[in-house]
């Protein structure tokens, strides 16, 4: 198997520890990843069939190769850890790239797929922009997004200990219609799910996010080094838990888009 690798030496250090992230958490990643796994089957819904060829943008640990294959001739995986795509057993047609720089030509996918994958851009606006120009005309995109209000179990959470946001600052769902619509796509489907991902207690919770590799904290990230037991019991406790279960709530933008 080959992977190539695109643009991957990173000199923007968000993006050097998003990868870090996610590679360590490929090996884990399909068993903790409960709330994409409901995505993924809403997005199937969406696909059409008899395809030539899908891209599977942020394609994680090929978690969905069975499935697409019914759906596209060909599919090529592209995801910003090589760890990830070391994964997978059945494509071959794997790229190590980042999603703010495609490294494709243009007009060349019927379809593009991306589960949990563009809440990581850091130009959004520019990330549709080029969907739209790698699509063929009249080609199909299928995403899913995590949205703002995603997380706000961890983020109160943390916020007894700092008073500091521990959560990514996520797009509202106008925000990503508004970008897919100045990108030239129709907007054939659009809505907003909240998704909850439930756990026995607050210290399972919690580290669920590091299980999946979206510990990426943007804003207010606290110093190197191991936290102090009451620091992190402060933090336990002041978890919003619900009938002895630790809720994770995810709002989540499901879309279908088709390039004019």
């Amino acid at each position: 198997m080959t992977i190539s690798s695109v643009n991957n030496e990173f000199n923007n250090s968000v993006k050097q520890h998003t990868a870090q992230c996610f590679s360590k958490a490929s090996g884990q990643y399909g068993q903790y990843a409960k709330v994409q796994a409901k995505t993924a089957q809403l997005l199937f819904s969406m696909l059409r069939t008899g395809n030539k060829s899908l891209l599977d943008l942020g394609s994680g640990p090929l978690l969905h190769q069975q499935t697409l294959a019914h759906y596209a001739d060909s599919i090529v995986n592209m995801d910003l850890s090589h760890s990830m795509l070391m994964q997978g057993e059945m494509s071959d047609h794997r790229i190590c790239a980042d999603m703010d720089s495609l490294p494709f030509q243009s007009q060349i996918f019927d379809v593009i797929f991306s589960n949990f994958a563009i809440q990581w851009s850091q130009d959004p606006a520019k990330l549709f922009v080029e969907l739209a120009r790698l699509c063929k005309p009249n080609g199909q995109v299928v995403l899913s997004s995590v949205l703002a209000g995603s997380l706000y179990e961890i983020n109160t959470a943390w916020q007894a200990l700092d008073g500091r946001a521990h959560v990514n600052q996520f797009l509202a769902l106008s925000a990503l219609k508004a970008h897919a619509i100045n990108a030239g796509f129709e907007v054939r489907v659009i809505k907003q799910a909240c998704l909850v991902d439930e756990y026995p207690d607050a210290n399972a919770a919690i580290k669920s996010i590091k299980h999946i590799g979206a510990n990426q904290l943007q804003a207010g990230r606290a110093k190197k080094g191991l936290m102090g037991k009451v620091a992190y019991t402060k933090v336990l406790d002041n978890y919003p838990v619900t009938d002895s279960c630790a809720p994770v709530t995810y709002q989540v933008a499901l879309m279908e888009l088709r390039k004019r």
